[in-house]
């Protein structure tokens, strides 16, 4: 039985340091290329230049990551009706126009992890993939009212799918769009008292 239980300790002890010394592709058998991890790289950055402009007001900037024929899925709810470039355009300069300082905050208000960027799909409902083309974004955006002057901050959660070329072909985005109003008129309440 001692031999049996030391045998066994010493199978569980190399599997934990197998765990703990290799990366994740060869625990789960899954290889994740080196062309995958630049294009998932290279779309981070894309991200960024978008969370930039909005940080400088740029909308020519904003718009340089987008394709032309960008479908987009505003963060409030609009009958499920997809709109296109010129909608997230003019929804760019309605907020440079709204708010000033606005700034992304990379993975804060995700609990359990600070990380922003996640892509692939090793556990899913569909098939498993390491392909980056759809990326997950998670932050939080915080901003001041240009009008009120009012702090507004917001979970923010965006589904992202590149095309080819690099740019973003599909956008969908998660916030509690009414939550900023609230916001504005809390801080407003706030000094009027």
């Amino acid at each position: 039985m001692k031999k049996l239980q030391t045998i066994i300790t010493i199978l569980l002890f190399g599997a934990v340091v197998y765990l703990w010394t290799n990366p994740q592709e060869q625990q789960t058998g899954v290889t994740v290329s080196e062309e995958e991890k630049a294009k998932f790289q290279a779309q981070i950055e894309s991200f960024r230049t978008f969370t930039k402009a909005f940080k400088e007001e740029d909308i020519d900037l904003f718009m340089s990551v987008m394709s032309d024929s960008v479908k987009w899925s505003p963060p409030s709810y609009n009958g499920n009706e997809v709109l296109g470039a010129a909608d997230i355009k003019l929804a760019g300069q309605d907020y440079f126009k709204s708010y000033d300082e606005i700034t992304f905050n990379e993975g804060e208000g995700l609990v359990g992890a600070d990380i922003a960027y996640w892509s692939g799909s090793l556990y899913s409902a569909g098939e498993t993939n390491t392909d980056p083309s759809v990326m997950r974004v998670y932050g939080t955006w915080a901003m001041t009212h240009t009008e009120t002057g009012a702090p507004v901050h917001n979970k923010w959660y965006g589904v992202l799918i590149f095309n080819k070329d690099g740019k973003i072909a599909v956008f969908s985005d998660w916030f509690d769009y009414g939550g900023m109003q609230v916001q504005i008129d809390n801080f407003v309440e706030s000094i009027e008292n």
